[in-house]
């Protein structure tokens, strides 16, 4: 297992310790996205034990019909191409599953941060014909992806929650994840999914393959998921941050997703953040790191801070400190 980063070491990595805990500081009140989040990030900061741990789920979007020339059966990997993810564990998980003779269709879906390296690992391990790479897929398509998709896996080596696991429960779908982060707080072994430790491609290819050619296990499985998945909810977690925030009924409410404008997972946050926060009764508006004076300019009455990417905090806090504002910070 890997060993945790020191304090030191994170803020090379990019964590900006000191920010986080001047914003945490600052803050009316706080919240996680799971026990995990909130837990690791009292570890470093101690300001983070007081956050509420509050749940998202998946959105309550139409899907739309999936890409065109997928295989009758498959199994959908939905993550973005980069390390902490560890589709290419995944990929080596396939790889034994081919020497075993079990040629299984796996369907990637996601954004490529690898700069074309996971391709090329699919090719040198001779996968073309069993992997499908769909690159970014929008949403709603990927909603019909994930109910054509036989079960879900995620092999991720951390993941604050993984809310594509929330996604494929609420479509009824089966998921073999790895046990990291928040992910077993979403899904218990055995009752809507198989955990497998991290960083184990061989634990991956048995679960996979258990799951695949076991058809009333899988059914069983979906069920309980889809069960499962009526516990979390958008609509709730926006609502208790309103709550938090103290917005009056039709308040304007600046929303504030710490990252890239541009990055797949922000623009997520941010539309569900936003549909359930009308919901409330709300009336929100949003920006990214790049539109804190756009945001200003709107003279909201509440603030709720995203935090995604724990980079550049300090200039976050510098401007709410400056103004003596009190924003609500959900730690994701």
């Amino acid at each position: 297992m890997r060993r945790r980063p020191t304090p030191a070491e994170l803020l090379l990595e990019g964590w900006d310790v000191a920010g986080t805990r001047a914003l945490l500081r600052l803050a009316r009140a706080s919240a996680a996205n799971s026990r995990w989040t909130r837990d690791d990030a009292a570890a470093r900061i101690p300001e983070a034990r007081a956050a509420r741990v509050l749940y998202y789920g998946a959105p309550a979007a139409e899907p739309a019909a999936p890409p065109r020339g997928l295989p009758p059966r498959f199994v959908l990997c939905a993550s973005r191409y980069a390390e902490y993810k560890g589709v290419d564990l995944l990929v080596f998980a396939w790889s034994l599953l081919e020497a075993q003779g079990l040629r299984i269709p796996l369907v990637l879906a996601g954004q490529d941060h690898s700069r074309g390296a996971l391709g090329r690992f699919v090719r040198r391990l001779g996968l073309e014909g069993l992997v499908t790479q769909l690159g970014r897929v929008p949403h709603a398509a990927l909603q019909g992806l994930m109910r054509r998709a036989e079960f879900l896996v995620l092999p991720s080596r951390r993941d604050s929650l993984g809310g594509v696991v929330l996604e494929a429960m609420a479509a009824g779908r089966p998921v073999v994840a790895a046990r990291v982060g928040g992910v077993p707080e979403l899904v218990r072994h055995g009752r809507e999914g198989l955990l497998v430790a991290p960083n184990d491609p061989a634990a991956l290819a048995r679960a996979a393959s258990t799951l695949w050619e076991d058809a009333p296990r899988r059914r069983r499985l979906a069920a309980g998921a889809e069960r499962r998945s009526r516990n979390f909810s958008w609509a709730r977690a926006a609502a208790e941050l309103n709550g938090l925030a103290g917005t009056r009924p039709g308040g304007r409410v600046a929303v504030v997703v710490w990252d890239e404008g541009s990055d797949q997972t922000a623009r997520a946050y941010r539309a569900n953040a936003l549909a359930g926060l009308r919901a409330a009764g709300a009336r929100p508006y949003c920006a990214d790191w790049n539109g804190l004076g756009r945001l200003e300019r709107a003279k909201p009455e509440a603030w709720v801070v995203l935090l995604l990417r724990y980079r550049r905090v300090r200039r976050l806090a510098r401007f709410f400190k400056a103004r003596g504002l009190r924003p609500v910070v959900y730690l994701c």
